[in-house]
């Protein structure tokens, strides 16, 4: 995002009419934003000294009534150049404004206004130069904006600082703008469009376009030369791709350049979303095409850590798992969530917290003068007993937490009796946390690299019922259109349940050293955790057993309304 280092002033106005000499200012309203400041408003009602025309009053509401004993502009406009102070003047049709604006200084006596200004009239017609109608209604429609009370300064103010915000974001990201002065610069220059008519354009909507299925799938688009130049995954491959050639001057530039470049396209058909999802990831590695820029950062999703190479291990927090052999759960939606877990291990387990160099050190600290720590330190307890510990962590983590809830209420309750209000909001907020998430997922977290697990998926866009088979962690397999006591659907469960044997082990560890697959998984797991459901493979649980649980919980799931996690478990 561009920094607001320079204040930036959105200002609107209402008017009697559109001559700047000869109309009047009977509304105006600015929002004052910079980094570092809560955004700050001014909205002042004016008596211009003169009937408003029906016209208006049917297109703002305001009738000669409201502003009827409303400060003059005499007072309410200089209050206003005190509040615009020397900030950036940005307005929707900036002449406009800046004209009524003018017209009222020159009546006070005053020369007109110096104030540098920005106009996201003019930064839409050159950012979005597809769009039709530039309209600060358009743009709201187009950006997805609730566009309701228009026409009041106020709202129309609030309503110009969103689109401000998505054409900075455009200007960003699809031309690298990094400052203010680029995007003031901006607005007077100019873009070439693509011709939608190209011959290129043509050839692929007459010869590519129509042998796209309709599957999930990668595609992947070249330039002239055979060269990737960007990778892209699909729920349906069609619709997906046919949408780059639908109203290319409506698309951001960055994506009018791509369909400028490419030349050809070419598709890779999966049997579910989520293998498109980790077959892209992994051509986006091997690939690297230019145009792929979201893909190749990696999602920050905090998990929890135990380190297995200390015999005296922390529980931590990281933003990605490594293959270092220790033991990663989650991931969980946010840090303070990842931090609000560790906080209650911390109170509820005797765990060290000191890093290494403190532990080396030898010396005691405050958590074990309290009895929170056992002091390995100082070889007071036995690396076998600290193991325990950590077991019963592991056991906390799979959603073993009655003992902690009771715990929680026990201490809520007394902390309500003494008043300490704050403690027992702490109680109860962690109380709410942990037993929330093993409401929606059966325990606190997994972990990630002994996860054995089947995943159904109810798909509502699609009508889509799938089941995701999840092996040591990684994804081992599917079986699509998956429907509850049919024999064919029954037999490909028993299929894909294979991979649980030991004969599927080996090549389930073969691709452990993917850890960006991992990554990949967990965060689609989590962003459609409102459509899916975990079953847990149990401790040496057979495959034919876990079918049949499997193929049971799978009638409730996808037949009938789940209220409660509880009502399957």
């Amino acid at each position: 995002m561009i920094p607001l280092d320079r204040t930036l002033v959105v200002t609107d106005t209402e008017t009697t009419g559109i001559d700047p000499w000869r109309s009047r200012i009977i509304e105006i309203a600015a929002t004052r934003l910079v980094d570092s400041e809560e955004p700050v408003s001014f909205s002042k009602l004016i008596d211009p000294g003169e009937s408003i025309p029906y016209r208006i009053t049917r297109l703002t509401g305001i009738t000669t009534a409201m502003v009827f004993g409303q400060p003059p502009a005499e007072i309410v406009i200089p209050e206003y150049f005190e509040f615009l102070g020397d900030g950036i003047l940005v307005a929707h049709n900036l002449a406009f404004d800046r004209g009524f604006l003018n017209g009222e200084r020159d009546r006070l006596g005053l020369g007109p206004m110096e104030n540098s200004g920005m106009c996201t009239l003019r930064l839409a017609r050159r950012l979005l130069p597809g769009l039709r109608s530039k309209s600060l209604g358009s743009l709201a429609r187009f950006f997805r904006i609730p566009s309701h009370g228009r026409h009041r300064a106020l709202r129309d103010v609030e309503i110009t600082a969103a689109v401000l915000e998505r054409l900075m974001t455009i200007a960003s990201q699809e031309h690298g703008v990094t400052d203010l002065q680029e995007l003031l610069d901006m607005q007077t220059r100019t873009y070439a469009r693509i011709n939608p008519f190209s011959r290129h354009v043509l050839t692929i909507r007459s010869e590519v376009l129509p042998d796209l299925p309709e599957e999930p799938g990668v595609y992947q688009m070249y330039d002239g030369r055979g060269r990737v130049l960007y990778v892209g995954k699909a729920k349906m491959l069609s619709r997906r791709v046919r949408s780059y050639f639908s109203a290319i001057e409506a698309h951001p530039p960055r994506i009018r350049q791509l369909v400028g470049k490419l030349r050809d396209i070419r598709w890779i058909v999966t049997d579910t979303e989520l293998e498109a999802l980790l077959l892209e990831a992994r051509l986006i590695r091997e690939l690297d095409p230019p145009f792929n820029r979201a893909q190749k950062r990696s999602v920050a999703r905090p998990y929890l850590r135990i380190g297995t190479d200390d015999p005296f291990p922390r529980v931590t927090s990281h933003t990605f798992p490594r293959d270092d052999k220790a033991e990663y759960y989650g991931p969980f939606r946010s840090r303070g969530e990842a931090q609000s877990i560790i906080e209650i291990i911390e109170n509820f387990f005797s765990v060290r917290t000191c890093d290494d160099r403190e532990f080396a050190a030898g010396k005691r600290c405050l958590r074990a003068d309290i009895g929170r720590c056992p002091a390995p330190c100082e070889g007071i307890v036995e690396a076998i007993e600290y193991a325990h510990e950590i077991e019963r962590i592991r056991e906390f983590m799979a959603g073993d937490i009655e003992e902690i809830l009771d715990r929680l209420a026990s201490d809520m309750l007394a902390a309500s009796e003494d008043l300490a209000f704050e403690q027992a909001a702490k109680s109860r907020d962690a109380y709410e946390l942990i037993e929330g998430l093993r409401r929606k997922q059966g325990c606190i977290a997994t972990r990630i690299f002994d996860d054995d697990a089947v995943i159904m998926y109810d798909d509502p866009s699609t009508d889509t019922r799938e089941l995701l088979v999840i092996r040591s962690g990684v994804f081992a397999g599917s079986v699509r259109k998956y429907a509850p006591g049919d024999t064919d659907s029954r037999r490909r469960l028993a299929s894909a349940l294979e991979v649980f044997t030991d004969a599927g082990v080996k090549d389930i560890a073969a691709v452990r050293d993917g850890v960006n697959e991992i990554r990949v998984l967990r965060h689609w797991l989590s962003a459609h955790r409102a459509n899916t459901l975990r079953i847990s493979r149990r401790k040496e649980e057979p495959a034919f057993e876990m079918a049949a649980r499997v193929e049971e919980e799978a009638k409730i799931f996808f037949y009938r309304e789940i209220t409660s996690m509880d009502d399957i478990r």
